[in-house]
C-alpha cells in the first residue's frame, strides 16, 4: 500500500511540475486552447475564456468584468457572447473588452466609472491592489484593471502590444516570494492603482455622481 501511495503521488508531482513548465514554455507566438465559449468565473463574476493561464495575451485581453456587463441589457449581452467566443485564443487578435465597447457603444466616461468599480472589489472584497500592468508573475493578472487610454484608442496594433504577455519567470507567487526573499530575483516595477486616487481623478474629469444626476435632473 505504502508503494502504491508514493508511486501516485510521485505521479502527482510530476503532472504538476510538467504543467508548470510547459506553461513557462509557452511563447507569444504559441498560446494553448482555452474555453471557446463565454464563461463566467464565480471569483471574479466576470465573462471571460475561464482558467488562468499565460496566453499570448494577458488575462483581460479575455474578459469582461462583471462591473461592465451590469451597462448593457442581459439578453443583448447573452445573444452577443457565443458571436464573440467562437474563436479560440489562438485565432484571437482583437480584445474582446474593445468589441464589447463597441458593440455596446459604452462611453469612456461609462467605462471608467465601471472600472472603477472593479478595483474597489479587488481592494475592498478581494483584499488585493488592483494592477494596471502586472510584470512578476502570471496569477498578478487576477488583479489587472483595464487602461481606459489604451482601449478607447481603438488601435489594434496599441492595444495588442501593450497586452502581450510578459516572460514571467514564476508560475506562483510563493515562488516569486521566495526568490525576492533569498535575493535571486528583484521585482520589476509593477503599476498597482491607487483606488481613492483613481476616484478622484475621474471625479476631476467627469465630475461627482451626484453632480451629474443634479444635472440631469436639472434638464428633465
Amino acid at each position: 500500500m505504502k508503494r502504491i501511495l508514493a508511486v501516485i503521488m510521485s505521479f502527482a508531482l510530476i503532472m504538476s511540475i510538467a504543467a508548470c513548465g510547459k506553461r513557462a514554455e509557452e511563447t507569444e507566438a504559441s498560446t494553448t486552447a482555452m474555453h471557446t465559449t463565454g464563461t463566467v468565473d464565480e471569483t471574479m463574476s466576470d465573462i471571460g475564456f475561464g482558467e488562468i493561464k499565460q496566453e499570448k495575451y494577458r488575462q483581460c485581453y479575455y474578459q469582461v468584468t462583471y462591473q461592465l456587463t451590469q451597462l448593457v441589457d442581459k439578453e443583448e449581452l447573452e445573444a452577443w457572447k457565443p458571436v464573440v467566443f467562437e474563436k479560440s485564443p489562438n485565432d484571437t487578435n482583437e480584445m474582446i473588452v474593445k468589441r464589447f465597447v463597441q458593440d455596446f457603444n459604452i462611453s469612456k466616461e461609462e467605462f471608467e466609472r465601471a472600472n472603477l468599480q472593479t478595483a474597489k472589489y479587488l481592494k475592498e472584497e478581494r483584499e488585493h491592489f488592483p494592477a494596471m500592468n502586472p510584470k512578476d508573475y502570471v496569477n498578478q493578472e487576477m488583479y489587472e484593471i483595464y487602461n481606459a487610454d489604451i482601449i478607447y484608442t481603438f488601435d489594434d496594433e496599441i492595444i495588442n502590444n501593450y497586452y502581450l504577455s510578459h516572460d514571467y519567470p514564476f508560475c506562483y507567487a510563493s515562488e516569486y516570494e521566495e526568490a525576492v526573499a533569498n535575493g535571486t530575483y528583484e521585482t520589476r516595477t509593477t503599476d498597482w492603482i491607487d483606488v481613492e486616487q483613481m476616484e478622484a481623478e475621474i471625479n476631476v474629469k467627469y465630475g461627482t455622481q451626484e453632480t451629474a444626476a443634479v444635472i440631469e435632473t436639472t434638464a428633465e
